[in-house]
C-alpha cells in the first residue's frame, strides 16, 4: 500500500520551489540591468575649486567663456564626507572640467577641506579613469590644494600636472602680515597660516607646473580682498619644490577679488597654460 504524502508537505514543496524561482528571476533580473563597475575613461580634466562659501555654480560664468559645451561634472561633499554629483562625462570629450565645492566651506573648515577633496578624488574615480589632472583653485581654493598636497594626497590618487591658484591668501590677508607692494624680497610677518604650510611642503611632488596669479585694483597692491603680498608669498612654499613655477600681476579692468575668475586676462591664461 503506497503512503500518501500529506497535503501540507505539498503546499511547503510548492511554495519552496515558487520561491526559488522567484529569487532566480530577480538574481537574472538585477544582473541585465546592473550598470558596468568599470570607470570610463577621460582625457585629463581640469579641477576647479572655489574659496569661501562657494557652491559648485560659482565657475559657471567662467566655464560658459571657455567652453559652452563644455562636459561638466559638479561634486559637492558634506560635512559629514559623504559626495554627491551632478552631471556626466564622456570619453569624447576634449576638456572635461570638474568643479568640486564643499558643503561648508567656509575658514572655520579650512583645516578639513583638503581631506574632503581626496574624498572627491576617490568618489570621482569610480566613476572616470584619468591619471592626471589640472587644477585652478580661486581664492581658498588655493589652499585646500595645497593641505591636500601636504598632508591627504593618497598614492593611488591621479596625479597633478598643472595648477593655477588665483588671488590665493596664503599669508593671509591682514595687513599686519602684508605690505602694500607688489614687488619684494622678504615678508612683513609670517602669519600663522603660512607657518602650518611651510611644514608640510616637502611632501609636495617636484613634477608640478604652476602659475599663482594675483590681481591689483588701481594701485593698491590689493584685489580689495587679498594683498598681492599674500599671494605671491605662495612662493616660499611652492618655488623651490615644484619643476615651474611663475607669478603673474593681473593688472585694469575687472581685477577685484571675485572678478578675477572672469577677468578675460586670466582667461587666456588658463587656457594657454592648461590646453
Amino acid at each position: 500500500m503506497k503512503r500518501r504524502v500529506p497535503k501540507i508537505l505539498l503546499i511547503v514543496g510548492v511554495v519552496l520551489m515558487l520561491f526559488l524561482l522567484f529569487q532566480k528571476s530577480l538574481t537574472a533580473f538585477a544582473e541585465k540591468f546592473t550598470p558596468t563597475s568599470e570607470p570610463v575613461e577621460i582625457q585629463t580634466p581640469t579641477i576647479f575649486v572655489p574659496g569661501t562659501n562657494g557652491t559648485v555654480n560659482r565657475f559657471n560664468g567662467l566655464i560658459k567663456t571657455l567652453d559652452s559645451k563644455a562636459d561638466v561634472l559638479k561634486v559637492t561633499v558634506a560635512t559629514d564626507g559623504a559626495v554627491s554629483s551632478k552631471g556626466k562625462l564622456t570619453s569624447s570629450t576634449e576638456h572635461p572640467i570638474i568643479v568640486i565645492a564643499f558643503e561648508d566651506s567656509s575658514n572655520k573648515t579650512l583645516s578639513v577641506q583638503g581631506k574632503w577633496y581626496q574624498l572627491a578624488l576617490s568618489y570621482i574615480q569610480k566613476k572616470y579613469s584619468f591619471e592626471t589632472y589640472n587644477y585652478l583653485g580661486h581664492s581658498n581654493g588655493g589652499l585646500v590644494i595645497t593641505s591636500y598636497l601636504e598632508e591627504f594626497q593618497q598614492h593611488d590618487d591621479p596625479k597633478l600636472a598643472k595648477l593655477i591658484t588665483l588671488g590665493t591668501p596664503y599669508n593671509d590677508t591682514s595687513k599686519k602680515y602684508n605690505d602694500a607692494v607688489t614687488s619684494f624680497t622678504q615678508l612683513k610677518e609670517t602669519s600663522d597660516l603660512l607657518k602650518g604650510y611651510l611644514t608640510n611642503l616637502e611632501n609636495i611632488p617636484d613634477t608640478i607646473e604652476m602659475l599663482n596669479i594675483a590681481g591689483e585694483v588701481d594701485d593698491t597692491a590689493s584685489d580689495n580682498t587679498v594683498p598681492v603680498q599674500s599671494v605671491f608669498s605662495g612662493r616660499y612654499i611652492y618655488q623651490d619644490q615644484v619643476a615651474e613655477y611663475d607669478e603673474v600681476l593681473i593688472q585694469g579692468e575687472n581685477t577685484s577679488h571675485s572678478e578675477l575668475v572672469e577677468n578675460q586676462k586670466v582667461v587666456q591664461l588658463l587656457k594657454d597654460f592648461f590646453w
